[in-house]
């Protein structure tokens, strides 16, 4: 499977995974809200989506996936099978006796991120206990990771990507439970912490069925500490410090807003959300899709065909972030109007919502590059150099914090996490692998020229007609729907009529960009 066609599986169903996200987070606000059980409930939630980027998505994948691949392929699927089980049983090991310690200090762990909190309030007591019943969802969703990255080496995508949705549809349910009982809001987002912890099993339920399946089987035995699963953990330690402080940058966020009115957490949440769309449909099926192909290729010293991989990874990434970043910023209020005013959520937290949309829409891009080229660095087995760039961009993040979060408040908030990332992909690419750099010829930027072009052209566009046809009370009106559909309809026929028309000027034979040969 090509990583264009690979890309497009994982996007299509990740897609699918924000748009159930975002369904979630719209029933949250209608049904409670943005305040103290809102706060309280996506603290405990990100604890736990932290540590699991830490060690499921981040460093584990980088460092497990290439070795698991070489095994697979130069050994066969039963040496394959033996390193599956010393691994499984090694991270089951590792993750349970990390889970316990912080099940058990989880109040002081609170108290450091959480500093803004009184530690007698409600609300601190209320995180502590979601927390608690949330937390071990990183065991089961790191097995889960264990299990799709099997999945990922055999080329199959689809379904390690469709479970992943299985977070949002059982948290969503869960509060409707609560709604539809007309149970109080401390009992429901206790029963939304359970089915956090249910869908976690779940998860790695349905794809360890999926692995034996594919041949794939977990036989436990006592001489599990071996070679290949020292070589494993051993470059697990550079990418779990790199993730981890990747990771501190949304940690350090949170304990900012936390000095920050009650809501605060819930509206920057909910910004991020809108932002994990493009996000999370072109960057981490980018970065999915690259990483066995570009291994692939570089374990057989095929470096022509990972830069051009890489090549056609970047031309299709800067197409959509660049429409989502002006869509996002052009159009930051009526986004969040048309997705969460209703209910208990108002016109206040709209415009809170909208500032950190913005700031969070200027880095988009960078988040991105920062997915495609961190897929080169893990190829190539180099896990120590993304640390050092996450380390600097963390400092300059603290930085920017006690710079800007004082003036610009929300959106300074939002902005300094999209400083450091544009400052950690600068990074990425000045100083990657020069044997997979990307041949960027005249094709290159010329896509790159008209796009930039096309987005200033959209961005006026909307801009002038948001002027004229949307106000403040059209964000609680039903004819808000038809007016943002129109938005977004001239933002499609403004970007992609003007991206073919500056090709065509430019004699690029890939202005059609409807065809497939446009992307070859």
């Amino acid at each position: 499977m090509g990583v264009m066609r690979a890309a497009i599986t994982v996007g299509s169903f990740t897609f699918l995974s924000r748009v159930i996200g975002f369904l979630r987070e719209c029933v949250m606000v209608f049904c409670l809200g943005a305040g103290i059980y809102t706060d309280a409930l996506l603290v405990a939630l990100r604890l736990a989506n932290t540590f699991r980027r830490i060690f499921a998505e981040g460093a584990f994948n980088s460092s497990f996936l290439p070795r698991f691949s070489k095994v697979l392929n130069n050994e066969g699927e039963k040496s394959a099978n033996v390193v599956l089980a010393d691994v499984f049983l090694v991270l089951t090991i590792i993750i349970s006796i990390f889970c316990a310690i912080i099940l058990v200090f989880f109040p002081s762990v609170l108290q450091i991120i959480l500093s803004g909190f009184d530690v007698l309030s409600e609300k601190f007591q209320l995180t502590v206990t979601l927390g608690r019943i949330c937390f071990p969802y990183l065991l089961f969703i790191s097995l889960a990771s264990l299990f799709a990255g099997v999945l990922n080496t055999v080329n199959k995508f689809a379904l390690p990507s469709a479970v992943h949705s299985l977070l949002s549809l059982f948290t969503m349910t869960a509060i409707l439970i609560g709604y539809y009982l007309d149970l109080s809001h401390f009992i429901t987002v206790h029963i939304v912490a359970v089915f956090v912890l249910l869908s976690g099993i779940i998860q790695s339920l349905v794809l360890f069925a999926s692995i034996k399946r594919n041949g794939f089987y977990i036989k436990l035995r006592l001489n599990f500490w071996s070679d290949k699963v020292k070589d494993i953990l051993k470059n697990m330690i550079p990418g779990i410090i790199g993730a981890g402080v990747w990771q501190l940058n949304l940690l350090v966020d949170t304990t900012i807003s936390s000095y920050l009115p009650t809501g605060t957490i819930t509206c920057i949440n909910l910004a991020d959300r809108l932002n994990q769309f493009p996000l999370g449909t072109l960057g981490i099926a980018l970065s999915t899709a690259l990483l066995p192909v570009l291994s692939k290729h570089i374990a057989s010293k095929d470096y022509h065909s990972a830069s051009k991989e890489l090549e056609r990874g970047l031309v299709f990434a800067f197409l959509l972030t660049l429409f989502a970043t002006t869509l996002f910023i052009a159009l930051s209020e009526p986004t969040v109007a048309v997705a969460f005013q209703r209910g208990l959520f108002e016109e206040e937290q709209v415009k809170i919502t909208a500032d950190a949309v913005v700031g969070f829409s200027i880095g988009l891009p960078a988040y991105v590059l920062t997915k495609v080229f961190s897929s080169v660095y893990f190829a190539c087995g180099d896990t120590k150099s993304p640390v050092i760039f996450g380390a600097v961009s963390v400092i300059l993040n603290a930085i920017f914090l006690i710079t800007f979060v004082p003036f610009l408040k929300y959106f300074g908030l939002a902005l300094c996490t999209s400083l450091s990332a544009i400052t950690n992909a600068m990074m990425l690419i000045i100083f990657c692998n020069r044997n997979i750099t990307p041949e960027l010829g005249g094709k290159f930027f010329a896509n790159i020229f008209a796009q930039i072009c096309a987005s200033l052209a959209m961005y006026f566009a909307l801009d002038r007609l948001k002027y004229i046809l949307w106000t403040t009370e059209t964000g609680t009106s039903i004819m808000k729907w038809p007016i943002y559909g129109l938005f977004v309809a001239i933002a499609l026929i403004t970007f992609v009529g003007t991206t073919m028309i500056i090709l065509k000027l430019l004699n690029q034979s890939n202005w059609k960009l409807w065809q497939k040969e446009s992307w070859q």
